[in-house]
């Protein structure tokens, strides 16, 4: 089936290339690495999650003179991004640093990639050429002192990888093909930090692991995907062990420079090229896509937290270090052991970035910062006149005249299928579904598709189209 995730976490800086430095011929054993705990065995109770679930909706932001592009979470502050600048939200304004990322590298316009740290005295940010071709990742102490670096500047393949604050300290992670660069681990704001990755012998790598590679100085244990740091002070990078065992976490215990394995495997078994490692108060969590389970690592101990409804498509922290996903139309907080439904949004969308600060709430999604607000949106209720089974996006790959071939003939062994119509419209974005009579058709056309379109989650709104595409089912031929 040909479609797009409902929602995405934050784009990479650039695509990680295939590429692996030698290890020395040492012989040395394996390294012991910790094995996870595996999840209880009986789920926990449901959560009876709070009265009338809010419906939420999203509200423009578009403050008079400019145009902010993506919200960021700071400490102290909210703070949207406009092409080389970064401000605060002030009200329904923007307080604008004087302070500003390089217009240009090499002649092509500079975009920024992330933002973080303290406001005002410790703003963080990641930024690159607007170049596929020579992006040279980049960060800058935009306020306050540190120190700038660039990695693969000219073109060199590079990437930056993470970056992660403990204490008044910053540590950088990136890598380039370089002989003067290779894999670096560095602090580049506050004091200095003895951190440093163990290398194959000293981690028990077996010669042939890790292949040599001309352009790249002999690399660490682990080419570490990301990194990020926990509020409480540990340190966790997460990548391939060996290059050939399977992923697993590098830990650095509070003041502990020395850094120790644990094994993922036993319970998330492909990580994927762009995995997530989120920071909280005690715990770092790690989001490794919507068809694994999201671990959890706190005193010392990894486990698996239980699944959601339907799969998270984001994960995210608020700013006070509480973990939170998107999963299906639903907003969900990690708290007591369980997860709570805090919101339903009335519309899924491809957010960029979702930003939770107390009782405020915003998002970027296509160059755009929305307030997220209360509203009535189009979630279903009982005088509801106009059912709408919402089914998925649309890739915009598609031709227009696209016939969705694996969807009709789904669509084709429904017992109603000819009081329904299967629609495609415009709303934010193309997306599909299916009018239907009535809310016990509407629930009964789920848990169909739910059966024979494993994959989907479809969603049962109050929504009439306007100047929809009608495609015939037609038995699904």
């Amino acid at each position: 089936m040909h479609r797009t995730a409902l929602f995405s976490s934050v784009l990479p800086l650039v695509v990680m290339l295939a590429g692996v430095a030698s290890c020395k011929k040492d012989d040395a054993p394996p390294p012991q690495q910790e094995q996870p705990k595996a999840p209880p065995s009986a789920a926990p109770a449901e959560p009876a999650g709070p009265k009338g679930v809010p419906t939420l909706v999203l509200e423009e932001f578009s403050p008079p003179g400019s145009k902010p592009e993506v919200v960021f979470g700071v400490e102290g502050a909210i703070v949207v991004t406009h092409k080389q600048r970064v401000g605060r939200i002030v009200g329904d304004g923007v307080e604008w640093l004087k302070e500003t990322i390089p217009p240009e590298m090499g002649a092509v316009p500079t975009v920024i990639d992330s933002v973080q740290g303290r406001w005002p005295d410790a703003i963080d940010v990641l930024y690159s050429s607007d170049s596929m071709r020579t992006p040279s990742p980049s960060y800058i102490p935009l306020t306050g002192k540190g120190t700038s670096k660039t990695f693969g500047f000219g073109g060199s393949p590079a990437a930056i990888n993470g970056i992660a604050r403990l204490g008044e300290s910053v540590l950088l992670l990136g890598w380039s093909y370089g002989y003067d660069e290779g894999i670096s681990l560095s602090t580049v704001r506050g004091p200095k930090l003895d951190r440093k990755q163990q290398m194959p012998t000293e981690a028990g790598c077996k010669p042939g692991e890790i292949e040599p590679n001309e352009f790249m100085p002999i690399r660490p244990a682990i080419w570490a995907s990301t990194i990020a740091a926990s509020k409480s002070g540990v340190l966790v990078a997460v990548g391939q062990m060996c290059n050939t065992r399977g992923p697993a976490l590098e830990v650095w215990e509070e003041n502990a420079p020395k850094s120790r394995f644990i094994d993922v495997k036993p319970l998330v078994k492909d990580i994927g090229y762009w995995p997530q490692l989120l920071g909280g108060k005690e715990e770092v969590w790690l989001y490794a896509g919507k068809n694994n389970p999201i671990l959890q690592l706190k005193g010392g101990e990894l486990t698996a937290l239980p699944r959601t409804e339907a799969p998270p498509t984001l994960a995210f922290v608020s700013t006070s270090g509480v973990l939170h996903v998107v999963a299906g139309p639903s907003l969900e907080r990690w708290e007591g052991g369980k997860w709570v439904e805090i919101g339903k949004l009335s519309w899924p969308r491809m957010f960029r970035t979702v930003v939770l600060d107390g009782d405020a709430m915003w998002a970027s999604a296509e160059g755009k910062v929305f307030r997220v607000r209360e509203g009535k949106g189009w979630s279903f209720g009982d005088d509801c006149k106009t059912p709408f089974v919402y089914l998925y996006d649309v890739s915009p790959g598609n031709a227009n005249n696209f016939t969705f071939p694996g969807t009709r003939k789904a669509l084709a062994t429904f017992p109603g299928v000819a009081d329904i119509r299967l629609v495609e419209i415009h709303e934010g974005g193309r997306r599909l579904g299916v009018v239907v009579k009535s809310q016990e058709q509407g629930e009964a056309l789920i848990t169909h598709v739910r059966t024979t379109m494993k994959d989907e989650n479809p969603m049962l709104i109050c929504h009439a189209p306007t100047k929809p595409r009608v495609i015939e089912i037609n038995d699904g031929k």
